[in-house]
């Protein structure tokens, strides 16, 4: 497994419409969320920093982080394809970012994703570097509860 991160250029708008319409099929399909425009949004925001997860140079899915003020960050959106679920890429690439950008972090958990609700209950209590996770309400409507943790640095000895 050779998972990496690469930044979604605004050129691949139409790639990314088509995958936030099944992601928000999936995570929020009472939402009347346009992908088009969400693409759009995250794309061109000031914000925002959009990555494609790749294993061995091949997208297996995204991640979308909005940078806060007080040096925090929020998980906006993360999905693995379905294809690729299952394998341990999640868990990977979720380590391969927090990592990238260690501090303060929070993210909302989809209520309509079952799956994504065990996925980082149990994610967020073994990666490396994680402390002072806390559950906490949902930020909208549409979720079913929130996380909030602390990323430690990497060790260099």
């Amino acid at each position: 497994m050779s998972l990496t991160l690469s930044l979604i250029l605004p050129k691949e708008h139409a790639v990314l419409t088509s995958v936030l319409a099944g992601y928000f099929e999936e995570t929020a399909s009472q939402a009347r969320i346009d992908p088009g425009d969400r693409a759009r949004q995250m794309l061109h925001r000031k914000d925002v920093i959009a990555f494609w997860v790749l294993n061995d140079g091949k997208r297996i899915g995204f991640a979308l982080v909005l940078n806060l003020p007080d040096d925090r960050r929020e998980l906006s959106e993360f999905s693995i394809f379905a294809p690729h679920r299952r394998h341990g890429f999640g868990r990977v690439a979720a380590e391969v970012l927090f990592q990238e950008f260690p501090g303060r972090w929070r993210m909302g958990i989809s209520a309509q994703s079952p799956s994504a609700l065990a996925f980082w209950g149990t994610c967020l209590s073994v990666l490396p570097g994680v402390t002072e996770l806390r559950e906490g309400a949902p930020f909208t409507e549409l979720q079913s509860k929130s996380y909030s943790f602390q990323i430690t640095g990497p060790t260099h000895d």
